[in-house]
């Protein structure tokens, strides 16, 4: 399931095509993936990353992405050859100002991207072991973006970097973007684990006050 040398190409146009849909009457994500092939798990996965690297949480969709990239890690760990999306997901509907704003952003970070990777360290990105490795990342990362740590605002941001790392991997045949998406989930693990110290910390001088009144 290793891109083929048209992968830049195909993505292109699944953005392309999605765009156009979502300036009319939209298009279903599973829909949307059908036709992209071997890309799929990962389009699917960067695509739904992108809203989520910004500062605001998105309520209910963080539970639905992170369930997806759940499911989508593990069919790629598991060889699957096409994704199979949960039903919320399969049927999200790219229609719409926020979905346009989604995909406009979603090209200009592959195209911002692309000044930096290429075609190296493939074997962390080829075979079975890469879609693997992959795979994990994703899975991974959509079970930390899926945790509900204080409802702050960069919850989803460093998970979805770790996510859009690796499927830019996979992608762009660059096995250099999966250390770095692996230093985004070192990056996730330590931002929860001082969120979660500051949370007992601060829990404990206001229960010692509360106790002096």
């Amino acid at each position: 399931m290793t891109p083929g040398p048209d992968s830049n190409v195909r993505i292109d146009l699944a953005l392309n095509h999605c765009t156009d849909h979502a300036r009319g009457k939209g298009i279903q994500l599973a829909d949307a993936i059908s036709h992209i092939g071997s890309n799929s798990f990962c389009f699917a996965a960067f695509l739904l990353a992108v809203p989520f690297v910004q500062p605001v949480p998105l309520g209910p969709l963080t539970m639905i992405c992170g369930a997806t990239f759940m499911a989508l890690g593990w069919q790629m760990v598991s060889g699957k050859p096409h994704p199979q999306l949960p039903k919320a997901a399969g049927e999200l509907r790219i229609q719409g100002k926020f979905w346009l704003a989604v995909l406009n952003l979603s090209q200009k970070l592959l195209k911002v991207c692309r000044i930096f990777t290429k075609e190296r360290l493939e074997t962390w990105v080829s075979g079975s072991r890469g879609q693997r490795l992959v795979g994990w990342l994703i899975l991974i990362g959509g079970a930390l973006l899926a945790i509900p740590v204080a409802n702050l605002p960069l919850n989803n941001f460093f998970p979805a970097l770790m996510i859009i790392f690796a499927c830019l991997g996979w992608l762009e045949r660059d096995g250099l973007m999966i250390l770095v998406s692996l230093a985004w989930g070192v990056v996730t693990i330590l931002y929860f684990a001082l969120v979660t110290l500051a949370l007992i910390f601060f829990g404990k001088q206001i229960a010692e006050w509360l106790h002096l009144f």
